[in-house]
């Protein structure tokens, strides 16, 4: 699959003063004026300009600051933009691993967000910025030339004590591990959303990593250069892939004692612990070289990386059984493993990992998804044309204040319009006092009027379907309501304003 080139125009247009934009097209100094003047008019005929990313139209405030009329998202109204607008922001979920660039002075006008690629979406950085001034402008000049300050993060290296110098004054902050650098990295390169225009493979998930490391700096040294992504193989690029892998451990075999090590991240095809003396190994996806496994970071993984190590075991003998010609083999709704390594190379140029992570993904997309009915949650969010996101946390299921999975745009179990809603999925082999924390968030995401939508997956895996879920915004009256019936009488789904009377004990 690859991205789409252009998303809908709708999530593009704003209409100002009777006149209809191109909001990518604002960059253009020759819009500056007839933009301005659009404003002034909306001003003093409307009160407010229109966004038109969605079917039905959303305000958009007109404030005037030094001399320069800026838009604004309407007071509450951010969450109910399409995920691709550029007015769209939701304060239910920040990343909490990857922080955004410092807050713009609200006595400056903010910049207008040009996307690093077709999608109209801002990036983190940008929406933060946005979000600390509350608005948007056209700027005097075209806002390629403007380029945002690099981020600073911190990753605890194991054996490597922190030497990175601190200016005087300066905030400590707070070495992430390799875990919460991942999780931020996914977040940050939208890995962890989907939005409908959308399609994704390898290759764009590969780009959209490199885009989000050029705007961070690690351990003070810049991300793109200490960050190797496989491209995906092809019998007439193997070369070039080859060269690459070459130039990285080259790199690797240069790098001098107590300098960051590199990061390295790839699909894994499978993984051996021969023992005796010998080291594990992973070997990835569209390489051709393994990576060899220090004693700490098998212990952790092994530990800690349970689950994505059995996927790995079963995604290996799904391929060998389709070698063999069994029809069953090759399971579509088997996550795939991707792996994260801090990798280092010995005097003999093989490639160790000194810590390593492993996270389950859609096949497809790269979204997380820990499980084979995550997986079918995902195709039946994409088949039937949702927009969504993936919440991630290190935080301890029970201890978690945020849903799982949010859907964007549909209609709530009352029958009224929502922003979003969350979806939570139970196995009723669950512990009672895991079904009580999820009572509890549910009951704390009601209060905040958000509902959740319940499945308790149930009954041979070969015959499972994903029931019903909450109506989308854009069907008809008639086929909202056969929806919401349809869920009230499913015995695996819920969709309620709290927790569900029948999942939830």
């Amino acid at each position: 699959m690859t991205h789409t080139e252009k998303p809908p125009r709708s999530a593009n247009r704003l209409m100002v003063g009777g006149q209809v934009f191109d909001y990518l097209d604002l960059s253009k100094p020759s819009l500056a004026e007839p933009f301005q003047a659009a404003m002034e008019i909306a001003r003093e005929k409307f009160g407010h300009a229109l966004c038109l990313c969605r079917r039905q139209p959303l305000k958009l405030q007109l404030r005037l600051r030094m001399g320069k009329f800026h838009l604004a998202v309407w007071p509450n109204e951010g969450p109910h933009h399409d995920t691709e607008c550029a007015f769209f922001r939701d304060d239910l979920w920040v990343n909490p691993n990857i922080l955004p660039a410092e807050r713009q002075d609200p006595a400056r006008p903010a910049v207008q967000p040009t996307p690093a690629h077709p999608r109209v979406v801002a990036s983190n950085t940008q929406k933060a910025t946005q979000a600390s001034t509350g608005a948007a402008s056209a700027p005097a000049a075209p806002a390629e030339h403007v380029k945002p300050p690099r981020r600073q993060i911190m990753l605890a290296v194991p054996g490597q004590r922190d030497t990175e110098p601190r200016s005087p004054g300066a905030p400590v902050q707070r070495p992430l591990n390799l875990r919460a650098l991942a999780m931020g990295l996914w977040e940050e390169a939208a890995l962890c959303r989907w939005h409908t225009s959308w399609t994704r493979d390898w290759g764009r998930a590969r780009y959209e990593l490199q885009r989000v490391a050029g705007t961070l700096d690690l351990n003070g040294q810049p991300l793109d250069e200490m960050l190797f992504v496989p491209r995906p193989f092809r019998e007439g690029a193997k070369e070039k892939l080859n060269n690459e892998w070459e130039e990285f451990v080259r790199r690797l075999g240069n790098r001098t004692r107590g300098t960051p090590l590199y990061l390295l991240i790839a699909p894994v095809r499978s993984f051996a612990n021969p023992g005796n003396g010998s080291p594990a190994v992973m070997h990835l996806r569209h390489l051709r070289h393994p990576v060899g496994l220090s004693d700490a970071s098998l212990d952790f993984i092994q530990k800690d990386c349970k689950t994505a190590l059995r996927q790995v075991s079963t995604n290996l003998a799904d391929i060998r059984a389709a070698r063999q010609g069994d029809a069953r083999a090759d399971d579509p709704r088997n996550p795939e493993v991707i792996g994260f390594f801090l990798a280092e190379a010995n005097s003999r140029g093989g490639v160790f990992a000194r810590a390593a992570w492993l996270m389950n993904v859609h096949p497809r997309t790269f979204i997380p998804a820990n499980s084979r009915n995550a997986v079918m949650l995902v195709d039946a969010l994409i088949d039937r044309g949702y927009s969504f996101q993936r919440l991630q946390s290190d935080v301890q299921p029970m201890r978690r204040t945020s849903p799982d999975w949010l859907v964007r745009h549909v209609i709530g179990p009352d029958g009224k319009p929502m922003a979003r809603a969350a979806i939570d999925m139970l196995d009723r082999g669950s512990s009672s006092e895991y079904l009580q924390s999820r009572h509890r968030l549910a009951q704390e995401m009601g209060k905040q009027g958000l509902p959740t939508w319940t499945w308790v997956p149930s009954g041979p895996f070969s015959n499972r379907t994903v029931p019903m879920l909450p109506p989308r915004d854009e069907m008809t009256p008639a086929e909202i309501q056969r929806a919401l019936a349809t869920i009230a009488l499913s015995p695996d789904a819920d969709f309620q304003y709290g927790p569900s009377p029948r999942f939830s004990t």
